[in-house]
């Protein structure tokens, strides 16, 4: 072998390392990208408005309050609830398990039911729910661990949410009729049950 040739072959294997070394790298940085995504990911809440949204500004006030704690909420009608189950579905698959809070307003809280009912299907626990003064809400699927419903018998449109098959979480359907100043377009907009959310949705993420 020359001197030519030996030059010639450490070279290539010089270059050889920087590639895999570089590649090593580039791995490196790709999955600690993924890493700080999945741990910047605490998990999925979603906060329905009712119908026309027009009287379901405590979602909003809701979502403003658990964004000053850095949290963030997505506020959306009561009508794109089959929306919301794809993006928690597909979070799931990309992030694996993580806390599932749905909140709701009248017929909001009428479609966080049926939300529950296709993450059911999907094998998706929902961490936290509450129903401010639901409609006609369907009954409680056994996916759901808390449930809390806020409704007023004498001033309001709600009822009581039912326990459906196999439930075994912890529901509680808060009769409000004490209170004449509570109905159903200002139920939500209370800040003392806002408060009570916002600091279980604090606990459970």
């Amino acid at each position: 072998m020359t001197f030519f040739q030996f030059a010639r072959g450490v070279a290539a294997l010089l270059l050889a390392i920087s590639l895999l070394s570089t590649q090593a790298l580039a791995s490196s940085h790709t999955s600690k990208r993924k890493l700080a995504a999945s741990s910047n990911h605490k998990g999925d809440v979603i906060l329905l408005r009712g119908f026309g949204g027009a009287f379901s500004t405590g979602m909003d006030k809701i979502a403003a309050k658990l964004s000053k704690r850095r949290v963030k909420a997505r506020v959306m009608s009561h009508n794109q609830w089959k929306n919301a189950a794809r993006t928690i579905v597909a979070n799931h698959k990309k992030y694996g398990p993580r806390p599932v809070i749905l909140v709701g307003h009248s017929w909001g809280g009428n479609a966080i039911l049926k939300l529950a009912r296709t993450l059911q299907r999907e094998r998706i626990s929902v961490t936290y729910m509450v129903t401010f003064d639901a409609t006609a809400p369907k009954p409680a699927t056994s996916n759901i661990r808390r449930l809390t419903n806020f409704y007023s018998k004498e001033h309001g449109w709600g009822v009581p949410v039912k326990r459906g098959t196999g439930f075994r979480g912890v529901l509680k359907n808060v009769d409000l009729s004490n209170n004449k100043k509570v109905h159903h377009t200002n139920i939500d907009d209370r800040p003392n049950l806002q408060d009570q959310v916002v600091r279980n949705i604090l606990r459970f993420l």
